[in-house]
């Protein structure tokens, strides 16, 4: 019981020690990619536990009650401390199956509209394949699926942004479903694109 008081208050030293998550759309600000992944570190995960302890309350959130072997959620930042300490399984979200990111990744590239992620897919699985690897189908191969989804979602962007310096292009720019990291990236070409576009079209 002791431990599990000291591992308790631990959790909650661990928090109090920890920005706040960033307000993505507070502005047109860029953040740096650690800035950014850092605030997808909330995005909450499942996980199986090793250990037993009741219901912790933290700043940002109440979590458990942890029972071993029974799933729980909580913040990926969270779950990857407990993964480190041997604590948990974590147990990888459906849309991180190798089958699932082959299929968006195909949709992707035959598809002008973005495919629904989670806001935070990149970050989610960027640490799931550093620190949960043995927890993964095969973490190599889905680390490959990601980057390849993230990439050609990049390319899109791009193409859009250039339709918008075109003045004579009727067709709009589908910007739904993009992820954290995209929106930063977007963000500040976003904002100049416009500038050009209003500037460069003629006024009647």
């Amino acid at each position: 019981r002791q431990g599990n008081v000291r591992f308790s208050n631990q959790l909650r030293v661990i928090f109090q020690h920890t920005l706040m998550p960033l307000n993505m759309t507070a502005s047109l600000e860029v953040y740096s990619h650690e800035e950014v992944h850092f605030g997808g570190e909330d995005q909450e995960v499942h996980i199986l536990p090793s250990f037993a302890l009741p219901k912790v309350h933290l700043l940002g959130g109440t979590y458990g009650p942890f029972r071993p072997q029974i799933q729980v959620s909580v913040p990926l930042w969270l779950a990857s401390i407990l993964k480190k300490q041997g604590r948990c399984i974590i147990v990888a979200p459906k849309w991180l199956s190798i089958s699932s990111l082959r299929t968006v990744l195909e949709s992707e590239r035959t598809d002008d509209v973005f495919q629904a992620l989670p806001f935070h897919y990149v970050e989610v699985a960027t640490d799931l394949c550093k620190y949960a690897r043995e927890d993964m189908e095969d973490w190599s191969l889905i680390y490959d699926l990601t980057e390849n989804v993230r990439a050609v979602r990049h390319s899109k962007m791009q193409s859009g942004l250039r339709g918008l310096l075109d003045v004579h292009a009727l067709k709009g720019v589908k910007l739904s479903n993009l992820a954290s990291l995209e929106v930063n990236i977007i963000r500040r070409y976003m904002a100049s694109s416009l500038d050009h576009l209003f500037i460069s079209r003629p006024t009647k």
